[in-house]
């Protein structure tokens, strides 16, 4: 608060919408088509049952088909929203005093960090600086976070799910 004011706390809010709402988008974009490829698979295996035939998705998938596709999804909207991370991560810990030492040209420093304006600029500085690869900095360690994390996530839901919906379905017979 003393140097930043109450707007620190809120500092690189909007990046980390920006930067969330993607990944989320992604993610179950990816698990969701995983989910249905499975469920392919499991019905084509299976001559007596007929719900994938007739179009029903309430096919119950297996317990490891459940972790392969919420880890391989995880992974692949982990690692294509890295740049958005990387650049809200970088809006997050610049330093409020520097919006004031900063002229309004295009890549401006202070005390030799460089100072960014928002997600578009931290993104464009980067890439002239670095190219792609520093784009993609961190990624390896965001897919190596999200991996496990979405995979307990995504595993115990699917789980509980499965648990309660039995449980009702017995409970109405």
């Amino acid at each position: 608060i003393k140097y930043e004011g109450i707007g620190g706390f809120y500092k690189g809010y909007f990046a980390t919408l920006a930067s969330f709402g993607p990944f989320s988008a992604l993610y179950f974009v990816f698990y969701e088509r995983l989910k249905e490829l499975s469920r392919k698979l499991v019905s084509s295996g299976n001559t007596s049952d007929n719900a994938a035939k007739h179009g029903q998705t309430n096919v119950d998938i297996p317990f490891h088909h459940t972790i392969l596709g919420s880890a391989t999804a995880g992974a692949a909207a982990s690692w294509l929203t890295s740049p958005l991370d990387m650049a809200k991560l970088r809006l997050q810990i610049q330093r409020g005093g520097m919006a004031t030492n900063v002229s309004s040209s295009s890549g401006s420093r202070c005390g030799g960090a460089l100072y960014y304006t928002g997600m578009m600029d931290c993104l464009r500085k980067v890439y002239t600086q670095q190219g792609v690869h520093g784009l993609f900095r961190g990624a390896g360690a965001r897919v190596i976070h999200y991996v496990p994390a979405m995979t307990v996530t995504m595993t115990c839901y699917e789980e509980f799910r499965r648990f309660y919906s039995n449980l009702l379905r017995s409970s109405k017979q």
